[in-house]
């Protein structure tokens, strides 16, 4: 199989961007009437509008990757989101197992500036955070389908939004929006010339994302499941599936578990101490979630 660790650190070494909070977050509540006047750009508002990030989120993640020839790679990670009052993002992945990805973390803080800090920290190479500034984002990571740029939250601003022709899919009609680059910088650390969403007319859900490369070649698609409603009228996909039909090869994301709570994200997660001092691989769930766990002993 094509997943060994020494077939793919250097790809590691080379890309880091801004992690996501997984995907979507599609919401069911009533039909908007949409209709000609909504252009790319105003459907695209209204997605974002709608499925805005949770301040604080944590999540036990199973990804699966899979070959032409049936051959499975499984991995177990831990998501850990939080933004805060002024605005800035932060995100950290930390892989637990198997054994050779064990400890690896991807760290990035989107300041409200529009600033990104990333890294990577593999301690194979010792107690140092590899910076990836001004590399490109495009790169698959850990030998999945998703490049890092796939999990990264989407900035508006950096592309023009087109609605072409809307579709019907399954019965249901869709917006079809397309996603350009605004300029050449913006592809290049992408490395996609162009994105096509499907978004459902009744909630503005991205059901589906195509994506082409930088030589407007269609290559891989990606597809979310199991929906689940976590907070009133906000939905999350707890699968998304990433199909690289180029290479014939699959990575499913499953989430096993997700907690919406600060007391499961604290601050100092978020900083290159914490990773060099090998904390996130030391550190029990009882031990990082202590205040936590006492307030639900107290309640009982």
């Amino acid at each position: 199989m094509r997943y060994r660790m020494p077939k793919y650190a250097n790809a590691l070494l080379s890309g880091i961007v801004l992690l996501p909070a997984l995907l979507f977050f599609p919401v069911f509540s009533e039909p908007v009437q949409a209709n000609d006047t909504w252009t790319g750009r105003r459907v695209m508002d209204e997605v974002f509008k709608r499925h805005e990030m949770f301040p604080y989120v944590f999540e036990e993640q199973t990804i699966i990757m899979m070959d032409s020839a049936g051959n499975r790679d499984v991995r177990k990670s831990r998501r850990f989101s939080r933004v805060e009052k002024d605005g800035t993002v932060k995100h950290l992945l930390v892989f637990d197992n198997p054994a050779e990805v064990r400890g690896v973390a991807l760290l990035a803080i989107h300041h409200h500036s529009g600033r990104v800090e990333s890294g990577i920290y593999l301690p194979a190479f010792g107690k140092k955070l590899k910076s990836n500034a001004g590399k490109s984002r495009g790169s698959h990571f850990l030998g999945t389908d998703f490049a890092l740029e796939d999990l990264a939250a989407e900035v508006l601003s950096d592309f023009r939004y087109v609605r072409v022709a809307d579709k019907k899919i399954n019965k249901i009609a869709h917006f079809v929006v397309e996603a350009f680059p605004q300029d050449k910088e913006v592809e290049r650390l992408t490395g996609y010339s162009l994105r096509r969403h499907f978004i459902r007319k009744d909630n503005f859900f991205i059901i589906r994302t195509d994506y082409y490369d930088r030589r407007g070649r269609f290559f891989k698609s990606q597809t979310s499941h199991d929906l689940k409603r976590v907070d009133g009228d906000m939905w999350r996909a707890d699968m998304v599936l990433m199909q690289n039909h180029k290479e014939k090869h699959n990575t499913l994301i499953k989430i096993d578990r997700r907690v919406f709570s600060h007391d499961y994200v604290p601050p100092e997660m978020f900083t290159s101490a914490w990773l060099l001092e090998n904390r996130h691989i030391q550190v029990t769930e009882r031990g990082l979630f202590q205040d936590a766990y006492r307030a639900s002993e107290e309640n009982e």
